[in-house]
């Protein structure tokens, strides 16, 4: 099973679609995560539907800050939404191909280093 996680710096470029249509031909991700995607949901479900990939599950942006996109396909794996909070998409995946489950959190933590006691993280510098 093929994961790839990127920071697109805003899904709205069309130039988006072209590379993960070449990423769809070319590594065959099963699952997409997409980072700091800046786009409101209305946008997000039109674009997302267009990138390729069966099913998915978003979290809006923040003041036009962050999002995120979870785009997968269900040929090699099963995807469980378990929960979702602002910055955290959590998920079961189970590979059908080698029978194995595994807990995937997806997380795009704040650049600002008091924003990410939040999510607790810290620096060890």
């Amino acid at each position: 099973m093929k994961i790839l996680c990127w920071n697109v710096q805003g899904a709205k470029k069309f130039q988006l679609q072209q590379e993960v249509g070449f990423i769809n031909r070319t590594i065959k991700s099963d699952i997409l995560i997409l980072l700091e995607t800046m786009v409101n949901m209305h946008n997000a479900v039109l674009i997302v539907k267009r990138l390729g990939f069966q099913n998915y599950s978003t979290i809006p942006p923040q003041d036009h800050v962050g999002g995120m996109w979870l785009p997968w396909n269900a040929d090699n794996g099963v995807v469980n939404i378990i929960a979702k909070e602002a910055r955290i998409i959590h998920c079961t995946v189970f590979d059908k191909i080698n029978s194995n489950q595994c807990m995937l959190s997806a997380i795009y933590a704040p650049a600002q280093e008091h924003e990410k006691m939040f999510l607790g993280i810290t620096s060890s510098i």
